[in-house]
């Protein structure tokens, strides 16, 4: 879960590990994903196809491996993310938790926005004012826009 800068500062969500490329999904995508996560868990389970189609993010089952594919994107470029049954139940238990962070995330994006702005050209840190939302780490979002720059 973060703030993305090249995608001007959206709170998106990444699944997917460091080895492979992950996925980054907006709201919409998260809504999606959360509908439709334990009926993907019960056919993984049951070895059975599940698919679905959200616009560019699609899920289906691979049920031979008791393996699901995340994917995002068009044909050409096309991200994908394989989760076994495990990572998918356990995806399922945390996923509350997802939810909730993202929503404090989309909750903030006034006050992110505003302290981006703010020290856009600065060159040493700069206190967030007293009523911007405190759900936000401010000193890693600044060390996070001045690496962007």
């Amino acid at each position: 879960m973060g703030y993305y800068p090249a995608r001007n500062y959206q709170p998106l969500v990444e699944i997917g590990s460091p080895k492979v490329s992950p996925i980054l999904l907006t709201d919409n995508h998260v809504k999606t994903l959360a509908e439709h996560l334990p009926a993907q868990v019960d056919a993984l389970w049951r070895d059975e196809f599940y698919n679905v189609l959200d616009g560019d993010f699609t899920m289906h089952s691979a049920t031979p491996y008791k393996t699901a594919i995340l994917a995002l994107g068009v044909k050409n470029n096309r991200k994908a993310v394989f989760l076994k049954l495990p990572e998918f139940r356990y995806l399922t238990y945390i996923f509350p938790i997802v939810q909730n962070h993202l929503i404090k995330y989309t909750e903030a994006m006034a006050d992110v926005m505003t302290y981006v702005l703010t020290t856009f050209n600065s060159n040493t840190y700069v206190e967030p004012s007293q009523t911007a939302n405190r759900n936000i780490l401010y000193g890693q979002l600044f060390e996070e826009i001045k690496s962007f720059m």
